[in-house]
Formats: C-alpha cells, structure tokens, sequence
C-alpha cells in the first residue's frame, strides 16, 4: 500500500471524464450511427459513460465500431473510497473480396480498474456540494490500494463465407494480451461461429447458432461453446409449437492470487423451452409452457473442489377467453427445482392459480379482476438445517373506473395480499408469521377546460405482520405499519407553448407493534411528510423543452414512549426541510440527437446538524 496525493486521484477521475468527452468529440464528426454521453453528480458519488456504434460501409471498405467508456467515484461520507473505470472498444474493418466472402481485421480491448482510498476526504466540505468546492487538502492525501486491474487486448483476422441467403460460417484468428492480478498472460485466440437464419424445410423454420472460442494463453486455456437451435411449425390456422434447444460451455482458467498454481472454472448450462399454442374456438386460446434447465458449476484448484449441480422444471397451462365485452384468462403453474453442492441438496417446488377477469358493459364504465394463490415448498437434506418451510399466499386485486362525462373520470382500487410462512421444524417456529397487507386506491380526473386538467390521488396502507407464537410478552415482535397519502397534480396551459404546474403530496404514516388476536397496537413512531413542486414549462418552436421551477420538502418524526407518571408520552425526535430550485431540459432535433439534463439545487435543514446544500445533476446525450 503507498501514499498517493488526494490531488492526483482526483485527477485520475477528472483526466478519464476528459478523455472520454474529447474522443467521444472526434468521433462524433463523421455518422455516427448512435452515440450516448451520460454524466451524473449525488451526493456522495459523480461518474461519467458513454456508448457508441458506428457502422460505415463505402464501395469497397465496411469500419463497424463499438466503443464504451464508465467511470464512477463514489466517497459516502465516513466510509472508504472507491474509483472504477471500464472501458472496451471493438473495431472490425471488412473488405468484400466475392459476394459471397468478406475477410475482416479485429482490433478489441477491455481494461478495468477498481481502485479504494481509505483515510481523509480528498476534498474539504465547505457551504456547496461537490464539484463545486473540490478544493484538495494537504499532500498527505488519502491511501490507495490497487484491489482489481484487468487489461485485455486483440488483435486478428478473419473471415465469413454467405453460400446461401440463410447461412453464415464467420472465423477469427488472433493474438491476445492479457494481464491480471500481477501475471502477463499471451497466446492465439481462436472462434469459429455457424448461424442458420430461418431456414424452412417441409413448413418447419430453423434457426441455428453454433459457436466455438478457445484462448491458449501459456499455462491458461479458456474454451467456450455455444449452441442453440430454435424451430417453430404453423400446424394450422388455429395451432402451433416452438421448440428451442441451448448448451452452453465455458471453461476459466485464472491464477491463484500469491502462489504459482492455477485454478479451473467450468460452467455448462442447457435449456430446453417449447410453447404449444392451440385455438379450439374462435374466442378460446390454449397455451402450453414447458422449460427444462440444468447447470452445473465447478471451481477447482490444486487443493480443492467445488462443484454445485442445479436442476428446474416448470410446466404452465394458459387459457385465453374472449367474447364481446368479457375477457379473461387463468393460469395454472408447476415449477420444480433443486441444487446440490458440499452442503447438500436443497428442493424447491412451487405452484400457482392464477386468473383475470375483465368486464366492459358500456362505454363509461370498466371493472377489472386480478386473483392468485400460490404456494412454495422448501426443504434441504442437511439435518442440521432447519430452514425447511412452506409458503403460501393469496392475492386479490379489484379496480372500477367510470366516466360520469368526458371531463370527469373515477377510478377506484382494492388490493389484499395475504402471506403465511411456516417453518417445519419445532426449532424455527418461532419465526411463523401472517403478512398482510391491505390498500385502498381512489383516483379521480377533472378536465373541465381543454387548458385545465387536475389529477388527485388518495391511498391508504396498512401492512401487518403477526407472529403464531410471542415468546416473550415484553419483546412482541409483530409489528404494523400504516400510510396515508394524498396528492393533487394541477396542469395550467395559460398560453401556446407555456404550462403552469402545480404537485402536492401529503404523507402520514406510523409503525409499532400490534397484536392481531385482541387487535391491540402499540404505535412507536408517527411521521408527517410535505412536498410540493411548482413548475414552469416551456416548449419551444425548436421543440426544446424546458421545466424550471422551485421543490419544496419537510418530514417531522414523533416517538412514542412510555412514562412511569403520565403514561404514553409522544416526543418530536426528527425533523428534516428541504428546499431550492429545479430544472428539466429535454432537446431533440430531427438528425436524431437527444439531450437531457435534470438538476436540482437544495439547502437541507437536519435537526442536531450543520445546514448543508446538495446538489444532484444527471446529464444525457444521445444521438441516433
């Protein structure tokens, strides 16, 4: 670990979001065919990213780019430290020597760095947020420790053959650089791939992708196979089925960190999915889901062995009804699974109803019905574990809208969610629980003027969770949380291009403890929330869009306490305003370029601390 000057990490961070706006900047002068520059600043973090494709085919030469570049420091206050930059790059020129073949020259890079800084802030906390007050501190600075650098490179040739309309045979060969973890790592590199775009044969379409990678890299090998194959039958005007078929196989050979050996990741993957879709009537549809999928993962060193075994199934039957203003569907699901590793095997099954029910008996008026049970089991063979348990749970969800005129609209909703978890083994039954949770939803929508539109929104929440068993009289666990919330939108557009926002919203919520058997609670904090925004916003004849306004926010917290003489006492124990300005830009132009900014300015008053500002501020620019 060495000393380095906070000065010069910082400027590590700002040199690569430099680096990155002035390549971005040079590239950016020809067509580019999509292009994506993202800068963010938080409270405790900034970054900086960007994408960008660029695919130009002249009479005799093809250039197809992919770049990407993200840099991110974050520094929570009282906490490490952390600098990360990724950037890779793609460039394959291509040249047409027949019309059936191409040869191409790849040149690829990868380069990661993961950096984390203990000691002081590399800057000094002054009456603005960063960055405007990144004034350094002394030399001293902060320690830095180098946890990740990883930097990979290629460069090869290759070629790809087109015999016909659907198949595709695409070669590389190649060198490749590699360094991680202190070890210089070279050697040739190798992939062939085969690609069968819809090829039809006696009314079946397939597909099919087969790919082949191997790096040889001194002591290292790393291997990767791909294959997958998809083909799809219209039996009928009312029937069909697809069936799809993946393996996937790669091998990792990676140095162990501090000794001279080398360890072996092997993952292999295969996936079996076919839907079978069959029409008995003309309003009727039946669906059929089968998915088959097993995995196993190996990690193997000189010393030891890891290997974990993974197998699902899940087997779905769907059917669809419509008729005029009646539509519908239910569901019923099976799924299965289990995992095997040095711990042993663990199961998992699963299966759900589930049905929705929609009515439309006039124009103005709309009901809809959403219903579910579902249960879970899951057990483990370890007898020492004893997490075994069974899940079940019950959903309900009922919403109404009705139109009483164009101008004026009602909506209403209702949902419950019942859980019941319950622990096998006598030695976890203590943690038997019931969660509900039950909300009630209003809605309703005023246009009274085509300039006018006033939306309100009411909510009421109350979760609750209830333990079967209180041990303990004097430490209940179950507890209850209630929210009230009530917002109104107001929407002026008082002149061509200009609109008046308004936005309000209340919150009032409390949480304690509670007993469901005598419906008794005990309330331990009460909250009390504020916030309102009032907006200006402009559309110019450019089609710039423009939001700038003023966000005002305050939460007040009370505590709940017993006293010995005068019993339940309520006591202020937080407080927190917030308020400043905002602003949205939003600019599009017709060649495809998008900019977007959002930034907000606040002073924060916090009880038992320093008045403090925040400033927030993400910037997005595009371009396709």
């Amino acid at each position: 670990m060495k000393a380095v000057p906070a000065k010069v990490m910082k400027s590590r961070f700002c040199l690569a979001v430099l680096c990155l706006l002035f390549s971005v900047g040079i590239i950016v002068a020809e067509n580019a065919d999509s292009l994506q520059i993202h800068l963010h600043h938080g409270l405790d973090e900034m970054g900086a990213g960007s994408i960008f494709f660029m695919d130009v085919d002249r009479n005799f030469l093809r250039v197809a780019l992919r770049s990407n570049l993200d840099a991110l420091y974050r520094r929570p206050g009282g906490s490490q430290g952390e600098l990360k930059t990724n950037a890779d790059f793609d460039l394959r020129l291509y040249r047409s020597l027949h019309d059936k073949f191409d040869v191409e020259a790849v040149f690829s890079g990868d380069f990661y760095h993961f950096e984390r800084f203990s000691g002081p802030d590399p800057y000094d906390m002054g009456v603005l947020s960063p960055p405007f007050n990144w004034e350094m501190q002394s030399p001293a600075g902060s320690y830095t420790e180098s946890l990740q650098k990883i930097e990979k490179s290629l460069v090869g040739v290759g070629g790809t053959y087109k015999p016909d309309t659907v198949l595709t045979l695409t070669s590389v060969l190649g060198q490749q650089w590699e360094r991680r973890a202190g070890f210089d790592d070279y050697g040739l590199s190798a992939s062939f791939e085969a690609e069968l775009d819809d090829f039809e044969y006696y009314g079946y379409h397939n597909n099919l992708d087969l790919y082949f990678e191997q790096e040889e890299l001194g002591a290292r090998t790393n291997r990767e196979i791909r294959f997958g194959y998809g083909m799809d039958k219209q039996f009928s005007q009312n029937s069909s089925d697809r069936l799809e078929v993946l393996y996937h196989h790669k091998r990792y050979d990676y140095h162990i960190w501090g000794t001279n050996s080398i360890g072996r990741r092997t993952d292999s993957q295969q996936i079996l999915n076919n839907q079978l879709i069959y029409d008995p009537l003309t309003s009727i549809k039946l669906h059929m889901d089968t998915q088959l999928a097993g995995s196993t993962h190996k990690d193997r060193t000189a010393t030891a062995e890891n290997t974990r075994d993974e197998f699902t199934t899940s087997n779905a039957l769907t059917l669809l009804g419509d008729y005029e203003t009646i539509a519908g569907w239910t569901r019923l699901k099976f799924d299965w699974g289990a995992q095997e590793d040095a711990t042993g095997l663990k199961r998992d099954r699963g299966t759900s109803l589930e049905g929705n029910f929609s009515w439309t008996p006039s124009e103005e008026d709309s009901l809809a019905f959403l219903t579910a049970l579902r249960k879970r089991q899951y057990d483990t063979s370890d007898t020492a574990n004893y997490d075994d348990r069974d899940r079940l749970r019950y959903e309900v969800d009922l919403a109404y809208k009705h139109e009483f005129s164009p101008y004026f609209r009602a909506l209403a909703r209702v949902q419950t969610t019942l859980e019941h978890l319950v622990y096998i083994y006598g030695e976890k039954s203590d943690q038997n629980r019931w969660n509900r949770i039950f909300k009630l939803r209003p809605e309703i929508s005023f246009e009274p003027h085509p300039d006018w539109s006033n939306i309100a929104r009411f909510e009421l929440v109350a979760n609750t969770t209830d333990y079967d068993f209180e041990l303990d009289p004097d430490l209940i666990k179950s507890t209850i949380f209630r929210r009230y919330t009530a917002s109104d939108i107001i929407n002026w557009d008082f002149n061509r291009r200009w609109t008046l926002s308004l936005s309000y919203t209340l919150d009032l919520e409390d949480g304690g403890r509670f007993l469901w058997n005598e419906w008794i609670q005990q309330i331990s904090e009460e909250y009390q929330t504020h916030h309102m925004t009032l907006l200006i916003m402009r559309q110019t004849h450019r089609e710039i869009f423009v939001d700038a306004g003023l966000s005002m926010y305050e939460r007040k917290g009370w505590e709940y306490y017993l006293d010995p003489e005068e019993g339940t006492v309520k006591s202020p124990f937080f407080y927190l305003s917030r308020w400043g300005p905002v602003i949205q830009l939003n600019y599009i132009t017709s060649n495809g370029l998008n900019l977007r900014m959002d930034g907000d300015l606040s002073w924060v008053h916090e009880w038992n601390k320093d008045d403090y500002t925040l400033v927030n501020l993400d910037i997005t620019l595009s371009w396709r």
